[in-house]
């Protein structure tokens, strides 16, 4: 029954590309998927009917895993969760029973947790309010519970760090809670007084990030360490995902679900808003196949996918930003308006920020 906080309860040969600072999404109409568009990226519906999308977990091969629920302030009614195929479908019920309060997934490629790889890892609230489980769905869709406990109550987003391990946040305890080599979930740390664990994400270097339900972005070592009880604040709940590279770069993401703004978080915590218009009823972000971000839209039924577009009007000369055949002062200016962005445009060693190393390849290129 884990509380969500949801909100409200091209052209010519010169490829569409982003040319101001902030990159500014359409606003999405309420209650309708229709697909926008704005420069630097597409957005478009991903799969319909999917009923009440939670937290969001991608296999290897790109079929997605949904956690269901029935409200926007939660409810441990047993429901099945959801699994959507490559492309968008088919979008089906996944197990062979209903489990109690299916909000947080997690795909267990190698089995390290279920004993099973293929496995998919489920947590929730039992019904009576005093336990919590994660269950497993097995690749045949036999559903097997592998742990219960009054210790963690109401598990949230759960994610597998780089080595392996099962890490989760307990809403109830307000606790951080890691399964490693499929035993029993153990305290990894606890939150401090007045943050209650929402979203997590895991860095490359297994630092764990976690947001909690006031908008406060928490950065724990892999040990349980607190590093930073403020490494971004926000005024209200966000989700958060770390870019997978290429036109997206490494930082941080976050929406924040009151609002629907999409922001970055720089290394060190400074954020910058990049998107607006998700603000009807979204719950998690996750990137998963063909470089795209997805959002769960909870009250539509829908998961939608954001891509960006291709930045470069020529990818062998990517410094010619404003396509005229050649690298000049032109192109200069455009980078230096775009500095400390995520313009992809002038982002052109695809790092995820406008820097030194882009003014580098510019001059290196000039006169060309």
């Amino acid at each position: 029954m884990t509380m969500f906080l949801k909100p409200g309860v091209s052209p010519d040969r010169r490829v569409v590309r982003l040319s101001s600072a902030i990159l500014v999404f359409s606003t999405l109409i309420s209650g309708i998927a229709a697909a926008q568009s704005v420069p630097g990226f597409s957005v478009t519906t991903y799969a319909a009917d999917v009923p009440g999308p939670v937290w969001l977990s991608f296999a290897p091969g790109g079929t997605l895993f949904c956690g269901r629920d029935l409200t926007a302030t939660g409810t441990n009614v047993p429901l099945r969760i959801t699994r959507i195929g490559l492309g968008g479908a088919p979008v089906e019920e996944y197990g062979d029973v209903v489990i109690p309060d299916p909000d947080a997934v997690v795909y267990d490629a190698a089995g390290v947790v279920s004993g099973v790889p293929g496995s998919v890892l489920v947590g929730g609230l039992k019904p009576g309010n005093t336990a919590g489980a994660i269950s497993a769905i097995r690749p045949n869709q036999t559903t097997v519970e592998l742990f219960s406990s009054t210790d963690w109550t109401n598990p949230t987003e759960m994610k597998f760090d780089m080595t392996g391990r099962l890490v989760f946040g307990d809403a109830v305890t307000r606790t951080l809670r890691v399964s490693a080599a499929g035993e029993p979930p153990t305290l990894l740390a606890t939150l401090p007084v007045g943050s209650t664990p929402g979203h997590l994400t895991i860095a490359p270097d297994n630092r764990i990030f976690v947001s909690d339900t006031s908008g406060k972005v928490l950065e724990y070592a892999a040990d349980g360490t607190l590093l930073n009880g403020s490494y971004a604040t926000f005024p209200s709940r966000v989700a958060i995902e770390f870019g997978p590279g290429g036109p997206w770069g490494t930082h941080l993401y976050a929406l924040r679900l009151s609002t629907g703004t999409l922001h970055t978080i720089a290394p060190g915590g400074a954020v910058t808003q990049i998107g607006s218009g998700f603000a009807s009823g979204f719950n998690d972000l996750a990137f998963g196949p063909g470089g795209r971000l997805y959002v769960a839209r909870f009250n539509a039924a829908q998961i939608l996918a954001i891509e960006p577009e291709a930045c470069f009007c020529d990818p062998d000369v990517p410094a010619d930003i404003n396509c005229n055949g050649g690298i000049d002062g032109a192109d200069l200016g455009l980078l230096l308006s775009a500095w400390g962005t995520a313009d992809c445009a002038a982002d052109l060693n695809e790092d995820g920020v406008v820097d030194g190393a882009d003014l580098g390849l510019l001059l290196a290129g000039w006169g060309a």
